[in-house]
């Protein structure tokens, strides 16, 4: 957060970065360690995945000065395909494979569908296990960027 009494913007703190890495690691290993209802979509399990991914982004977005407000505004909020070409164009090192998937979640993600899910054939939805290996990279390359070692998926 910014310091008290400075504008939106302005001195970033430098633990923010760690913060939102450390509550995406929270939610990725308890994605992990929550259980799946196959055949059926595991709407929980989509939502921590989908909500790591959004943290880990912002993580280094923050790494790199962004504040609190700064990742709050409407046009990144919830949006992960916008924050992943943000932080691709920052700087980010993600294979194309990564960044597609994490895009291929944006809309699910910032249109709530895991808290208000509905069967009506009107909406396309993944099989969330398919973007582990794209969490798996974005996690660890933030985390290396962020802390200088990987995180433990799953751990």
């Amino acid at each position: 957060m910014a310091k008290q009494g400075s504008k939106a913007g302005a001195d970033p703190n430098p633990f923010t970065a760690f913060e939102y890495l450390a509550y995406a690691d929270q939610f990725y290993k308890t994605f992990y360690k929550a259980p799946t209802f196959l055949p059926s979509i595991s709407w929980p399990r989509y939502f921590l995945l989908c909500h790591a991914i959004e943290l880990a982004l912002k993580a280094y977005l923050a790494k790199l000065g962004a504040t609190p407000q700064h990742l709050k505004q409407w046009e990144r909020g919830h949006k992960l395909d916008r924050l992943v070409t943000e932080a691709v164009e920052k700087g980010l090192h993600l294979t194309p494979e990564t960044q597609k998937g994490i895009r291929a979640l944006a809309e699910a993600h910032a249109k709530f569908w895991h808290r208000y899910p509905r069967d009506d054939g009107k909406i396309k939805v993944f099989v969330i296990e398919q973007f582990i290996p794209a969490a798996d990279e974005l996690i660890n390359a933030v985390s290396v960027e962020v802390r200088g070692v990987p995180l433990e998926p799953g751990a």
